[in-house]
């Protein structure tokens, strides 16, 4: 079914309780390929397939306790945040798995601002939970076409608190995206690309904004879509987004390349994987504004 909702005006606030506050994003079972690329691929629009997962059996067997009792002795990163200031790069932090969830399903953000998010390492030492997953044949990644030395690790693991929050950004290259939620719901805001500018280059609190220094936020029309067990949704490239975990959640997620976002991803894969690579072996450093 799909919603076709008008705008309505951004408010001055974003909270846990306002859902359903926005024009919702479309949620489609049955979704064909055909249907994908001609309605939301091409048009580069967000939205909900809510069965696209079904056939696996990750679906159904991982749960908390599932990574708890078989992989609970790993010592994976969880990166901590600042409720006020949000996420730092580079403050993390080992802890065991099991430890991780047991906080992680009793605690909450404020409580515990710790995120598992962006783990492939998991799933590359342990081949046998990528038997529980299939490739979406919705979102095919012209990155598998190259040498695996020019790829980024894709899919990982995201786990955390009810409350654990991804400030908005606009993904890596401005690849598209996709996510398959497992256990829990998250809360996605979505914004346009020809509202980038209204973010002040993604510095704006949405759960908070500061009007007075950001007022061109007030011209924002977001999007939304909550998204819960079984649903995969799909961020179009350049569509800025803020998730936050509405229970202790954990999610299947990954980056590829395909039409709509050549333009962008094939220069910054030269970039970051030729001509710093070159510059290294010559000691030179890496290039600037990379």
């Amino acid at each position: 079914m799909q919603n076709d909702r008008g705008p309505s005006a951004l408010g001055p606030e974003v909270v846990l309780g306002d859902r359903g506050r926005y024009p919702g994003v479309d949620r489609r079972e049955r979704l064909s390929l055909d249907e994908f690329k001609h309605e939301y691929l091409h048009r580069n629009r967000p939205v909900v397939i809510t069965d696209a997962i079904e056939s696996w059996s990750a679906r159904r067997t991982w749960t908390m306790d599932f990574f708890r009792s078989r992989y609970g002795h790993l010592t994976p990163r969880v990166y901590h945040y600042d409720p006020k200031d949000q996420f730092t790069p580079g403050d993390v932090t080992e802890i065991r798995l099991d430890e991780y969830i047991d906080n992680a399903t009793t605690r909450d953000w404020q409580d515990y601002p710790y995120y598992l998010r962006d783990d492939w390492k998991i799933l590359l030492d342990h081949s046998e939970l990528r038997n529980d997953y299939a490739k979406l044949p919705y979102f095919f990644d012209w990155f598998e076409l190259l040498p695996r030395f020019m790829r980024m690790p894709y899919p990982r693991l995201f786990i955390g608190p009810k409350g654990a929050t991804t400030p908005v950004h606009i993904d890596v290259w401005r690849t598209h995206a996709w996510l398959s939620q497992l256990v829990g719901r998250k809360r996605w805001v979505f914004f346009p690309p020809d509202q980038e500018a209204l973010l002040y280059d993604c510095k704006v609190r949405v759960d908070r904004p500061d009007l007075a220094k950001h007022p061109k936020y007030r011209e924002a029309r977001p999007v939304e879509a909550t998204i819960g067990p079984g649903d995969t949704i799909f961020a179009p490239s350049g569509w800025a987004h803020w998730v936050v975990s509405l229970d202790a959640t954990l999610s299947l997620t990954g980056n590829y390349m395909g039409p709509g976002c050549f333009g962008t991803c094939i220069p910054s894969i030269f970039r970051t994987f030729i001509v710093d690579r070159v510059r290294s072996r010559l000691g030179l450093g890496a290039a600037q504004n990379a």
